[in-house]
């Protein structure tokens, strides 16, 4: 669809910055699943305040996924690359040919953050999908494996760039296991027992450990990082909206959930579990907001939204994910047309380069 843009476009003085702006400053959030029809209204009701702050300040709207809709790893790499998956070379969560997780080494194109380092920006990225053995970069990453601990996976090597800021950084991973039954109820309607805790509960509600142990170390990581280094392009992706959608979506909507048994005790504890997730992702989003100047344009997205009823998978994915953009350049209001194909030439726009010509994505204005 075309770009309803009326408003963005005025606020850029008419023709929308160009090669030749002052260089900016872009941080781009990654929520994994994050889904509009949820997101909206609890952003309208009061409940998620620092989102709200760029909504009121920017542009806001629906964010075309991959069609037909794929598997995260090939939407993110999309979208920090502005390739189709044909050209990018990320298929799945496992490569096939080897039988094993998909590595970032396995990616054929450069990411922002390689076309950034090359003309000598500084950058940083924290927990991007796909992003293991940890890329040299002008500026540091630290790869989605950060979180794991060595009997987890074997790959505890070349998890950041430069490799000497991982022995620092260990020191702010939260093991999962170290997440207290306290920490959980919040996210729950019923009070927990934890003295008459069975297995099939701690079943049910162990997942909401490691899914917060996993943002909040990367939220935490990231915060640290960037008020030291303050690098010009920052990115920064957090996982938990999607994975607790996959594990307790349904109990929201449960009157609506059709062919699907669903567990007693889900629907006792986590009818709320969403819009709590939602709301404590909101909590973790705030210092990272903060953290920037303004002359830093905020890009929020997500790799595809979120439903009901479905049992497994992408199933439970829809094709529309969200975007809210704030920040020097950026008008005001409602947009449409918006792909994930656009994040890579509207970043680089931002920060005061030419848009790739062989991208198929555009520039967000």
């Amino acid at each position: 669809g075309l770009l309803a843009l009326a408003l963005a476009f005025t606020a850029c003085g008419g023709g929308g910055p160009s090669a030749d702006n002052v260089p900016g400053k872009v941080l781009v959030l990654g929520l994994d699943g994050a889904e509009w029809d949820l997101l909206g209204p609890m952003i309208e009701a009061g409940e998620m305040p620092n989102l709200a702050r760029i909504m009121e300040r920017g542009v806001y709207g629906k964010l075309r996924s991959l069609e037909p809709l794929n598997k995260s790893p090939v939407i993110w790499t999309t979208i920090g690359t502005g390739r189709t998956p044909a050209e990018h070379g990320i298929g799945s969560f496992v490569d096939k040919g080897q039988n094993r997780p998909v590595t970032g080494n396995v990616r054929r194109v450069r990411a922002l953050w390689n076309i950034l380092s090359g003309v000598d920006r500084r950058v940083g990225v924290v927990g991007w999908m796909v992003t293991w053995p940890a890329e040299e970069v002008n500026g540091f990453m630290v790869s989605d494996y950060l979180q794991y601990s060595a009997r987890e996976s074997r790959k505890t090597e070349k998890r950041t760039y430069p490799p000497e800021i991982e022995s620092e950084l260990l020191a702010d991973v939260i093991p999962w296991e170290n997440v207290s039954w306290e920490f959980v109820q919040r996210f729950l309607d019923s009070p927990l027992d934890t003295t008459a805790m069975d297995g099939r509960l701690e079943k049910l509600l162990k997942p909401i450990k490691w899914i917060s142990a996993g943002d909040r170390t990367f939220a935490r990581v990231a915060e640290k990082l960037y008020t030291r280094e303050r690098p010009d392009f920052m990115a920064v992706y957090l996982r938990g909206m999607d994975t607790m959608g996959h594990k307790y979506w349904n109990f929201m909507n449960a009157e609506t959930v059709r062919g699907i048994s669903l567990d007693p005790l889900g629907l006792e504890y986590c009818r709320g579990a969403m819009k709590a997730y939602y709301r404590f992702t909101d909590e973790l989003v705030g210092p990272l907001i903060n953290m920037v100047g303004e002359d830093t344009a905020i890009i929020v997205v997500s790799d595809h939204g979120f439903r009901g009823g479905a049992r497994l998978g992408i199933q439970m994915h829809k094709l529309d994910g969200v975007i809210l953009m704030a920040g020097p350049g950026v008008g005001r209001g409602e947009i449409t047309g918006a792909n994930v194909y656009d994040i890579t030439p509207t970043s680089l726009v931002l920060m005061g380069l030419p848009p790739a010509e062989d991208m198929r994505g555009k520039v967000l204005w």
